[in-house]
Formats: structure tokens, C-alpha cells, sequence
């Protein structure tokens, strides 16, 4: 439900901010099923707002007021103790405040997603920063004379009373790859501000100054131990998650790697917790229970399985009910704002913002350490030289990518050089092996997949920036082997150490009954779904792909392919049902905001030529008919 929004603007400030905020409550009200409740501050030139429940889930504050700052939060900062000691959380903002603005760096300790932004009243200004990875989120919208941030990107043009239009740049990465790449958003105009940013606006002076600590170097080091210190860092977290959020936590303990490392931390920590596993996958949970029953101390563990034995009534077979996807994309359109991915599309949207708010842990960002984009061949590939190594590791992502009908082709070359341009990236920053296939996974697919950043009390610990720098430390053999999962969890739970994580018999289905895959042209309003997928922007022609879904013959990447192109044909109602609260009146258009370029000095003008333009005379010139030629 978390919504912010932060701004600078040069005229009409405080009438402006009025205004927006208006605009905004107007939009997401029924969405916050007017449960929000508003604290925010305006100043000459900048100003500062949140929305939020506060129904005490959280004891981090989310909108915190001492007088002489103000400090907005978005998702809470765990391990915050790293930065400024064991200090209650309803009076740690202004000290977690004031020590990132005198040490911006520091940061970058915290473990992701969080966000946060400063208003210090006396100064005239704000102080932005995210995360060392960027899954809090944080988007920007320019204007002719000021900026606005916030949260939500509709909440942006809402704000300011920018009309909402497709990002044709951010459309036709999704075509192509399913997401929004580089620091592109479904919104024209509005762009992503990347991990590890500090901006600093100044409203006095009308200035904005950025500083980014390059991402490599976040994730380098030259210590040879660091899973010590990724076994500490992760303990801090799971001790924040105790202080911050009241109660027990339920952490889920599969057979597998990356839940098996949180979990164990949690246990290193002392941390109270219950344990949940679900009956999924044959053989999996046997693994679970294992683990359980090889800890110390009891731990109350809860599974989710069919009873064996025990009877079920049994029900009619009933084919289910055609469903409505057209309305259905709409309404998570309305919820995620463009940003969920479609994959999403046969799953029930929630209805408001305000539906979900309990503790989620997980193990998202543990795929980093563990090769998630490597080939098969990644050992063979990676022998070979730079430039030739580059081309096939370049060559594997556009074809996992890109599927092989359906996005156009300027769409596949967008993807196509930004795969590269992020690979280079990689290798100008030091990293010449296949780890920059995981650098592009973190810098690109893993703060945009997904819902980690979506809202409030999902927590992630193997996202903090010791991991990625353990994980990084490795060389491609030792990811595939899973050395830093091991290692860590002999350290955290050395009980754990020798059981084998689970892997699935290729003999054994992983599912319960085969999957069927679910065709697009079998959803009741398909003759509706068919005139929108004509002429869909970045897709060729679908009409092959469609005869296949109408069949029954398609694909699974065809049919993902129809997802996507109905994803954004039916993003263009959810810009209509955005500017219906717009003003009629012509509204600023937000400026384009060029890649950046090193400064230049401005001309300026000698002081003799200055002097004489302040004289008398001169004034008296420039206003006669020869003056004004």
C-alpha cells in the first residue's frame, strides 16, 4: 500500500503539490480501499508525502517527523543495526537518516528492497537512495522546472498532471523479453532510478546532483573469507526481521538450496520461528523432514500435504468456466502498473493494494550463486577468449531471451544491444569470466522479476550485498557445484551440512498430473482478445501464433508470446482510466531525459560587457528602435 512521492518545483509549489496530491488520492483511493491515511510536507520547493496503513504489522515507521527532518520509508531497512546500533525502530529513521547523508555509502549495508528519502526543511532539500540492487523501487519523472519522485509511476504523472502515454523504448524491450530493460517503464517519460543511487535535490539553488557507486565495485572484494562475513550479515537480517516485525515468523524449509540458507540463519540467529514445507514435488519434502529432525532444539515445523488415507468427497467433474482475460489484464494493469510480468495473466489479480500485508520470507537472490542464465556448456564456453566468449555468452541470453516468433525485429534488437551493452559493462568493471551472465541476472532480470518489490513485509535476505559479493568471489565451477550454499550452511547449521540438496529423479514427473498448456483463444472473450492482438506495437504479425492457441496446438512460448502481446494492447485502457483524472486543461510534458554527459562549463559573459549592460545608457539603448533590431 506503501505510496510515496517527493519533489522539487521551481513556480507554484505549494499550489501544485495540492493539487497532485488530490489527483492521487482521487486514483488510488479505491485501491487503498481508502485505508491510507496521508502524512507529507511541503516546503518553498520541494516537498514530501506518504500513504500508508500503518496498522503496526511494522514497527519500522514508514513516515517519520522529528521537526528538523522528515523521512520517508518504503519497505524496512533490515540490518539497520550495521549502520547505527541497536536502536528502537520508532527512533531510528532520523539516525539511519542522518549517518547515510554523511556516509551515502553506508547505505548500501542495508539489506534490499528498501528506499528511503530525506527532507531536511531548513535546507530546502531531498535526499533519494536505493538500494545496492535497486528492488525498491524508485522512478523518476522530469519536468520543465522540477522532478518527481515516487514509488508508483502512475502516482508520478498523477502528481505533476502529466498525461500518461506508452513508453515505446520500455514496450518494445517487454516485446522481446518480457520486461523492462535498462531503466525503462511501461510510461513515457518516467524512467527507473537504478541501485546504489544518491541524488540530492537542492530547491534553493534549482539543482539536482546524482552520485552511483558503480555495481561491480559494490560486489567486488579481495577478501578471500567472505562467506564469514555473509554468515554474519545474514544472521543480522534474520534479527531485524525479530525486531521489526512482532511475532513469530514463518520461514518455508524445502529440500533445496536457497530456503535451506535462510532458514538456517534464522537458526544461527535464536530467532523464534516455525518452519513451513510444502508436499509438492515427490521426494522433497522427505528431504525437509530430514533436515528438522537433525536440529537440537525442537522447532515447531508445519506441512502443507495431502493426508494419505484419508477420504475425499468426491466432486462432479466440472469443466471449468471460460475466463474474461481482457478484464483480467486490465485489473493487474491497475494493481502493478505495467510492472508485473504476464506470466501473471491466468492468476487472479487482488483487488486492492491493501489485500496483502503479512511477513513473506523467501530465497529470492539466491539464484545469483548458483548460475541461474548458464549454459550447459558454461566450462567449455568460458575457455575461450574474451571477445570470443563475450559473442557466445551474448548469442545464449538473446536466445533464452527472445522467442523465436512474434516480437518485431527493431524489439529483438533493442534486447540485442542491451544484452551486450550490459556484458561490457561487466567486463570494463574487471569481470572477464561467466560471471557477468550473473552480473546481467542481478542488474537486470532479478530487480524487475517478480514481486519482491512490490509491497511492504516481503523479505528477502540472500538479496544483501555480502551474498552478491560472496557469490561473485566464485568461480563458475564452484557456482555450478553450489560452494558458497555449502559453505554457509556448515557454517550456520552444521548439522545440515552433509544432506544432498534435493534434486527431482528424471524419472519421477515434478508434477502431480502433466501440465496442459493453457491456450489464450480458449478464454470466453477471444474474439475480443483477437482484435487486439492486431498490430500489437513491437510484435509482427500474430495471426500464425493465434491459429495455433485457436487449434489447441500452440506452444508454451507461443502462447507466452500472446501474453505478452496482450498484455500491452490492453495497457492502453489502463492509460485511459489513468488521465480520466487528469485536468482537461494542457498539461507539462515531461522532459526527455538524454543519457548523461560529462559537464560543460556555460559561457559567460566578460565583466566589462556586464557592466556596460547595467548601465543607464545602455538600458535606454536596448529599448529604442535601433536596440530592439
Amino acid at each position: 500500500m506503501e505510496t510515496l512521492i517527493a519533489y522539487t518545483f521551481a513556480h507554484n509549489s505549494a499550489a501544485r503539490a495540492a493539487a497532485g496530491r488530490a489527483r492521487v488520492e482521487a486514483y488510488y483511493g479505491d485501491l487503498w480501499k481508502h485505508e491510507a491515511k496521508h502524512q507529507g510536507y511541503d516546503g518553498l520547493t520541494v516537498g514530501l508525502h506518504m500513504w500508508d496503513r500503518h496498522d503496526g504489522t511494522c514497527l519500522w515507521p514508514s513516515w517519520h517527523d522529528t521537526g528538523d527532518v522528515r523521512v520517508a520509508s518504503v519497505h524496512a531497512p533490515l540490518g539497520y543495526q550495521r549502520v547505527i546500533g541497536d536502536i528502537q525502530p520508532y527512533d531510528a529513521p532520523a539516525q539511519l537518516a542522518k549517518a547515510v547523508r554523511r556516509t551515502p555509502a553506508s547505505f548500501l549495508k542495508l539489506a534490499p528492497p528498501f528506499t528511503m528519502v530525506v527532507l531536511d526543511p531548513s535546507e530546502e532539500r531531498l535526499d533519494l537512495f536505493t538500494d545496492s540492487i535497486g528492488v525498491g523501487r524508485l522512478f523518476q519523472l522530469r519536468l520543465p522546472d522540477g522532478w518527481v519522485w515516487t514509488n508508483r509511476p502512475a502516482a508520478a504523472l498523477l502528481f505533476a498532471g502529466v498525461r500518461a502515454v506508452a513508453a515505446p523504448r520500455g514496450w518494445r524491450f517487454a516485446a522481446a523479453c518480457g520486461w523492462f530493460m535498462d531503466d525503462s517503464t511501461p510510461y513515457d517519460g518516467v524512467l527507473t532510478v537504478p541501485g546504489a543511487t544518491h541524488i540530492v535535490a537542492d530547491g534553493y539553488r534549482q539543482q539536482r546532483t546524482v552520485s552511483r557507486i558503480e555495481t561491480t565495485s559494490v560486489w567486488s572484494t579481495d577478501n578471500p573469507d567472505t562467506a564469514e562475513e555473509t554468515a554474519a550479515a545474514l544472521q543480522d537480517v534474520a534479527r531485524s526481521v525479530g525486531r521489526l516485525w512482532p511475532g513469530q515468523p514463518t520461514v518455508d524449509l524445502s529440500g533445496g538450496r536457497d530456503s535451506r540458507v535462510v532458514a538456517g540463519a534464522f537458526l544461527a540467529a535464536g530467532v523464534d520461528l516455525k518452519l513451513n514445507s510444502y508436499d509438492a514435488i515427490p521426494g522433497e519434502l522427505e528431504v525437509a523432514e530430514s533436515l528438522v529432525r537433525l536440529l537440537e532444539q525442537p522447532v515447531e515445523h508445519v506441512v502443507s500435504r495431502n493426508t494419505p488415507g484419508k477420504p475425499v468427497a468426491a466432486k462432479p467433474i466440472v469443466k471449468p468456466q471460460p475466463l474474461e482475460m481482457v478484464n483480467r489484464a486490465l485489473r493487474w494493469h491497475r494493481y502493478a502498473e505495467g510492472l508485473r510480468p504476464a506470466s501473471y495473466l491466468f492468476h487472479t489479480p487482488p483487488a486492492t493494494l491493501a489485500g496483502v500485508a503479512h511477513l513473506a520470507i523467501g530465497g529470492a537472490g539466491g539464484e545469483v550463486a548458483h548460475g541461474h542464465f548458464y549454459p550447459r556448456d558454461v566450462l567449455q564456453l568460458d575457455a575461450l577468449p574474451l571477445p570470443s566468449k563475450l559473442n557466445a555468452f551474448s548469442k545464449h541470453l538473446q536466445a533464452r531471451l527472445v522467442p523465436a516468433a512474434g516480437p518485431a525485429d527493431e524489439a529483438r534488437a533493442a534486447v540485442a544491444e542491451q544484452v551486450e551493452r550490459v556484458l561490457r559493462t561487466a567486463v570494463h568493471g574487471g569481470i572477464e569470466n561467466a560471471t557477468m551472465l550473473d552480473y546481467f541476472y542481478v542488474v537486470e532480470r532479478l530487480r524487475r522479476w517478480g514481486t519482491t518489490g512490490e509491497r511492504t513485509g516481503v523479505v528477502s535476505p540472500l538479496l544483501i550485498p555480502s551474498f552478491v559479493r560472496s557469490a561473485f568471489a566464485l568461480d563458475p565451477a564452484q557456482r555450478v557445484d553450489n560452494a558458497l550454499h555449502r559453505e554457509l550452511i556448515r557454517r550456520l547449521v552444521p548439522a545440515w551440512a552433509d544432506v544432498p540438496f534435493f534434486k527431482p529423479s528424471p524419472t519421477v514427473s515434478t508434477r502431480r498430473s502433466p501440465a496442459k498448456v493453457r491456450c489464450l483463444a480458449d478464454a470466453a472473450d477471444r474474439d475480443l482478445i483477437e482484435q487486439l492482438l492486431h498490430n500489437v506495437e513491437g510484435f509482427e504479425s500474430l495471426d500464425t501464433l493465434w491459429a495455433a492457441s485457436v487449434a489447441g496446438a500452440s506452444s508454451a512460448t507461443g502462447e507466452a508470446t500472446l501474453r505478452q502481446a496482450l498484455w500491452r494492447a490492453t495497457f492502453d485502457q489502463h492509460l485511459d482510466e489513468v488521465n480520466r483524472h487528469l485536468p482537461s486543461a494542457p498539461a507539462p510534458k515531461p522532459q526527455q531525459q538524454p543519457v548523461s554527459k560529462p559537464p560543460t562549463a556555460k559561457p559567460r559573459r566578460s565583466p566589462v560587457v556586464r557592466a556596460i549592460g547595467r548601465t543607464k545608457l545602455w538600458r535606454a539603448y536596448r529599448r529604442s528602435r535601433f536596440g530592439r533590431k
